[in-house]
Parts: C-alpha cells; sequence; structure tokens
C-alpha cells in the first residue's frame, strides 16, 4: 500500500513564498505542488465533515452543511494580500460550514463540536462583527492524532446570505469589497443590511444607494438570466444519492454551470484541469449531501446567482419609507420611493411569468415517459417554490395597500393628492404586468 508523500511545514512556507513570487502565472511545478498540498486536506476534510454532519442531526436536521477545498485564486490572493504569513498556518485550506436557523443552535452545536474535537482556534465574529458587518462564528479544528487543521463556518441564514450578497456584489459590481474593501458606498450599503434596525435616516441612505447603483436592475437582468437556465440544468441534472459532489461555474456574463458527480476524486480532478485552462475562473467544488434545488442555491447563491433573500428586507426598508413619507405628507418623497418599491415589486412579478412560461415550455417538450417520471419530482419542487414565491410577493403586496389605505383614511388635506399617485404608479405596472401575461398565453 503507498503512502502519500508527507509535506512538512518547511515546505510548504517554501511553496507558498514561491507562489508569491510566481503570481499570477504560476509555473506547472508550483501548480501541482499546490495541487497536492490542497489535495493532502481531503481525508481529514471528509472525517471531520462527517463528525460535523452526525453532531448537527440532533441540533437542526435540516440544517444545511458543506465542504470545500480553497479554491486555487482564493489561496494565492490571500498569500499575496498577507506577505508574511506562513503557509503552513493557512488554516482554511479545508473548510466546512453549516447554515442553521439562530444563534442559539450556532452556540449550541459550537459546545458540541468542542467534545468531539480538538478546537485550536476560535474567532467569534457574532459576538464581534467585523467593522463592515461580516457575522459568523469560526472555528479551527482538528481530530486527535492529526495535524491538519480544519475551518468550520457556523452562521445563521440571516449571516449567510448577508455575506454571499457581499460576493455578489464584488462579482457584478468588480467592487472587491471583501478582499479589498475598495468601494466605500457599497460596503456602507451592505453594513447598512447587516444591522438588525435602521433608523429613518439610513433607511434613506439605503434608499439612495439602490437607486444610484441601480441595484436591483442589475440584480434582476443577472438573476433573471440565470435563474431559468440553472433551474433547467437541475431539472436534468442526476442527483441521486450516490451524486454528492458539485462543480459550480460562474461568471457576471454567462449562465452559471452545475456538474454532479459520484466521487470526490473525479470532481477535484475536473477543477484542477478547468483551473489550469482559465485561472481567472470563478470555480467552486463542493460537497452536498442529499442536495436539493433550494439547498444549493442558498448555500452558494453567489455562484448560483439566481434568487436571495435579501430582497425581502430590502423591501421591507422602502416599504417603511414610503408609509413614513405618506405620513409626514412628503408628496416628492413619497412619489420616488412608491415607484422604487412597485418597479421592485413588479419587476419580480415579471421575472416569475417568465418562469412559469418557461417551466411549462421545458416539461411539454420531454416527449419520453422515462425522462418525465425522472424529472416529475424536480418539477414539482419547481412548481411548489413558483407558488411560493407569488404567495410572497401578494402578500407585501397586500401589506403596503392596507397600510397605505389605513394612513390615508385619516382625515388630512393632501389625502386625494396622495391617492391619485399611487393609484397611477399602480395603474402603470399592472398594465405592464397584464401586456406580459397576454403575450405568454397564460
Amino acid at each position: 500500500m503507498n503512502k502519500k508523500k508527507v509535506i512538512s511545514n518547511k515546505e510548504i512556507d517554501r511553496l507558498g513564498d514561491r507562489i508569491r513570487q510566481e503570481s499570477p502565472n504560476l509555473s506547472n511545478i508550483t501548480l501541482e505542488s499546490l495541487q497536492q498540498y490542497r489535495s493532502s486536506h481531503e481525508e481529514s476534510l471528509s472525517k471531520i465533515f462527517n463528525i460535523l454532519c452526525e453532531i448537527k442531526r440532533n441540533i437542526n436536521n435540516s440544517s444545511i452543511a458543506s465542504f470545500r477545498i480553497k479554491r486555487f485564486e482564493s489561496i494565492i490572493g490571500k498569500l499575496k494580500r498577507y506577505p508574511k504569513m506562513k503557509f503552513n498556518r493557512m488554516w482554511d485550506i479545508g473548510g466546512c460550514r453549516c447554515i442553521l436557523n439562530s444563534e442559539k443552535e450556532i452556540y449550541k452545536l459550537r459546545e458540541e463540536i468542542g467534545k468531539v474535537l480538538d478546537i485550536r482556534k476560535e474567532y467569534d465574529y457574532i459576538k464581534k462583527p467585523q467593522e463592515e458587518g461580516y457575522k459568523s462564528l469560526h472555528l479551527f479544528v482538528s481530530l486527535k492524532n492529526d495535524d491538519k487543521v480544519i475551518e468550520i463556518q457556523l452562521r445563521n441564514k440571516f449571516f449567510h446570505n448577508w455575506a454571499t450578497l457581499v460576493e455578489i456584489t464584488d462579482l457584478l459590481f468588480e467592487a472587491k469589497l471583501k478582499e479589498y474593501k475598495d468601494d466605500k458606498t457599497l460596503l456602507r450599503f451592505h453594513f447598512l443590511l447587516s444591522k438588525n434596525e435602521l433608523v429613518l435616516g439610513e433607511k434613506k441612505e439605503f434608499a439612495k444607494i439602490v437607486s444610484s447603483y441601480n441595484y436591483f436592475e442589475k440584480l434582476s437582468e443577472v438573476f433573471s438570466r440565470n435563474y431559468l437556465k440553472v433551474r433547467e440544468q437541475w431539472t436534468g441534472i442526476n442527483t441521486s444519492h450516490r451524486h454528492k459532489y458539485y462543480l459550480i461555474e460562474t461568471s457576471k456574463d454567462q449562465v452559471p454551470i452545475i456538474t454532479a458527480y459520484e466521487r470526490y476524486k473525479d470532481a477535484e480532478s475536473h477543477y484542477f484541469e478547468s483551473f489550469k485552462k482559465n485561472s481567472k475562473a470563478n470555480i467552486v467544488l463542493t460537497h452536498l449531501p442529499k442536495a436539493s434545488y433550494q439547498q444549493i442555491s442558498l448555500a452558494y447563491s453567489n455562484y448560483i446567482l439566481t434568487v436571495h433573500d435579501f430582497f425581502d428586507k430590502s423591501l421591507g426598508i422602502i416599504e417603511n419609507l414610503v408609509i413614513e413619507s405618506l405620513k409626514k405628507g412628503k408628496i416628492i418623497d413619497f412619489y420616488r420611493y412608491y415607484i422604487l418599491y412597485n418597479k421592485i415589486v413588479f419587476g419580480h412579478f415579471d421575472n416569475i411569468i417568465n418562469e412559469i412560461h418557461f417551466s411549462n415550455e421545458i416539461f411539454a417538450s420531454i416527449i419520453s415517459k422515462k425522462k418525465r417520471k425522472r424529472r416529475n419530482k424536480k418539477n414539482r419542487e419547481w412548481s411548489i417554490d413558483i407558488k411560493n414565491q407569488v404567495k410572497n410577493l401578494i402578500s407585501k403586496y397586500n401589506s403596503i395597500s392596507d397600510k397605505l389605505r389605513e394612513t390615508l383614511s385619516t382625515n388630512w388635506g393632501y389625502k386625494f393628492i396622495f391617492r391619485k399617485i399611487a393609484r397611477s404608479i399602480e395603474k402603470k405596472y399592472e398594465k405592464e404586468l397584464r401586456v406580459k401575461i397576454t403575450s405568454k398565453n397564460l
């Protein structure tokens, strides 16, 4: 039986120095050495991930757990940002992540992890968030008699959605917020989103940034382009229990590509070859046992680029601005915020109409009974997802309509003008929506 070559800490550090010197164009020898070092984490990572999955079942069985080995470009970028860092001390080469429902579950899971794994270091960014608003609990753990250190990130869904949105912004606006914090306005935008509550001035600031960057329009353009194609891919991907490894490749100009694998070695080999062909490709290889579309789109929304939960929070902020401007009799503010609100809501309705039409076309095009049967489950999931989206949007629109009626029912001078403005805005977007529905024969 051949034993794997053990790489000493000095060899690892020399490799790190070589990467810094050769970057951005690594020689084949350096690239092969880096691949060997990355792959050396796989066994420890897999064992720790299995332990994590066993523990989290007793805390929240529906929580989402995944693992990955740090991407080439992330390793190279980190070595360049921290020129004095010893490569053997980069402890996040192998990483697990668990997305839970609450902070209480995070700390309960941390407590249980500490009973079975050696926690070498811990960073609590929940109790002490990073300056820009990042929150997560980072544990650096190892097995007994194993020198490999693996990072475990514990987040709730809100923390995770915030972190992935930063990466989405980086990709769409080339802002480099995560590494270099270049764009101060977008950094401020994400900081505001990280807060549990915003005062009125912060809400206005948030809306101003959304408008000036055309944030929703850019997001919607990419998401609506990707969503239908990715969803179509997913209905065709063989996601049996044997397929647990997923390679996701994305860019702001191309539809993400998802490939499923039974064996980790095959997936890792494909990733390595893809990187050698294009070192700038944005690719992640992950392990998600029993993956569903909802799981993979939540866990890797920064790669899937199809949907994001921050939509609800943002809409809530703008709704509040609409009602506040109405209460204070500020006609221009009301007009501006209510147009923004309707633009976002009806833009989302427009995407849903496209989705319904596209999903109907896909299913109608499947002639083979065998293929229809295999895809039935995923099509049902898709149909339920569409219905939930529609319910959510209708609920939000009914909510703001009720609040408008309630506020306008008070007897004050400008209510006729406000009612007229609100109705003219609603009619404009409702007309556009009816035209779209008719054009799709729905």
